[in-house]
């Protein structure tokens, strides 16, 4: 007998829990589809981009006109008049200090509108800057929906791969099991030996650590799938294999999103500089104010209590304490930063793409091995069997082949989601989903 008892690997569910969940039926396409609505890093993107569009709303206002309507009560007690010449012969006329600085109340409607004349091109550019931060945000949206579409691919390969690995130790575990009973039976007839029995349950033991680490595999990576979808960590799936990826030549790629994210932060540069030289320019301003101003509000709207006013205002800046010159020397370094960036990463896809396309020539290549590996072992566990049938080897040498034919199911299950993961790969350097 075994020293101790195998540990199950599914612990029982306690009294009175709820009722186990159904698991949620998924295939890579629908995961892929859940994951465009559901994952948050793709929702915050999103939401990145619709704040670049509230940006052009309001940078467009700076260059349209602003009207603004102004109630205002003032009651006031103004003593300046006592401090003026005025003040000091007033007396002479017999008017005392008092009935100079009376208390006055005043009542003003009016409504203000300004616009912006001319700023050297400032508010246009400003207008044109947001557009493309916008866009630019949209190129960082496509970037990380690439990412996080690439990353559930890999993700749900890594539960069909981590599943397969545990379907195969659990065959290697219930084949050891059925060993130890035959030899156990063998012993009691007599036809084998302690070493025998010694030797089969050493082959469980062996194998019982390898099934508790499979089990923790698939549940790991069932979590990190979860996580991608936007589901609870613990919500059960059913997921739908893949079978072997259809033979098809090299898709025609498109320009990266990483690329078109760098030249698009370029030209917003560029179009900094514009701005930062208008602000060294003089700007040009119109402003005009109607409204009525009285004393008592039944004087309110009625002449002669109508005032109005209407200006064009000329600001030139002469000296800024070297300002300007700052922002436009950090704006060129800034420049410089991201053209350097946008070098780099062109080098980076290009390598990408070359390793890309070499990964996916030698998955295909360890995918054919492991099929012709595996129809071999098949091929050598039957004449094993034939043999064990007629007594030439012993239940030994047919467990290690056996063990054998299931290693060799697991490369070669493991070779196709390889070659699933090497077309992922040559995909995403071409900027292109999983699917």
């Amino acid at each position: 007998m075994l020293p101790f008892s195998p540990p199950a690997i599914q612990e029982a569910a306690p009294q009175g829990a709820a009722a186990p969940q159904a698991p949620l039926s998924l295939d890579l396409s629908s995961a892929l589809a859940r994951a465009r609505h559901e994952n948050p890093m793709l929702r915050a993107a999103k939401a990145r981009v619709d704040e670049r569009r509230g940006l052009i709303t309001s940078t467009r206002a700076d260059a349209l006109p602003q009207l603004t309507l102004v109630g205002d009560f003032t009651r006031v007690r103004d003593v300046s008049l006592l401090n003026s010449s005025f003040a000091t012969s007033a007396a002479t006329f017999g008017l005392t200090p008092d009935s100079l600085v009376g208390t006055t109340s005043i009542y003003t409607t009016q409504a203000n509108l300004t616009q912006p004349l001319f700023y050297w091109g400032k508010l246009g550019t400003a207008i044109d800057i947001a557009r493309m931060g916008e866009q630019e945000a949209s190129y960082s949206f496509t970037t990380s929906e690439l990412d996080v579409l690439h990353g559930v691919a890999k993700a749900y390969l890594a539960v069909l791969a981590a599943q397969a690995e545990q379907e195969v130790i659990e065959s290697r575990r219930k084949t050891a099991e059925q060993f130890v009973g035959d030899v156990k039976a063998k012993l009691e007839a007599q036809t084998a030996t302690e070493l025998d029995r010694l030797r089969a349950e050493s082959e469980l033991l062996a194998v019982i650590p390898d099934s508790l680490q499979a089990d923790a595999n698939v549940k790991r990576s069932l979590e990190v799938l979860n996580g991608q979808l936007g589901l609870d960590p613990r919500t059960p799936l059913a997921l739908a294999g893949v079978g072997l990826p259809e033979v098809s030549a090299r898709p025609a790629g498109v320009e990266r999103s990483e690329l078109a994210q760098l030249k698009q932060q370029e030209a917003m540069y560029r179009a900094n500089e514009k701005i930062i030289i208008s602000d060294l320019r003089p700007k040009f301003d119109f402003s005009a104010s109607y409204g009525y101003q009285a004393g008592k509000t039944d004087n309110l709207f009625k002449e002669p209590y109508d005032a109005w006013r209407v200006s064009v205002t000329m600001k030139f800046p002469i000296f800024d304490g070297l300002r300007s010159s700052g922002k436009r020397a950090q704006n060129s370094a800034q420049l410089e930063q991201v053209r350097q960036s946008r070098i780099d990463r062109e080098r980076s896809v290009a390598i990408e793409q070359s390793t890309a396309d070499r990964e996916l020539e030698k998955a295909i290549a360890l995918n054919e091995a492991a099929r012709r590996a595996h129809d071999a072992m098949l091929e050598a566990l039957r004449m094993s069997r034939d043999s064990f049938d007629q007594g030439l080897i012993t239940s030994l040498d047919l467990l290690q082949a056996e063990r054998s034919e299931r290693q060799a199911e697991s490369q070669r299950r493991r070779a196709e989601l390889g070659l699933w993961s090497a077309r992922f790969d040559q995909r995403r350097s071409l900027g292109l989903p999983p699917l």
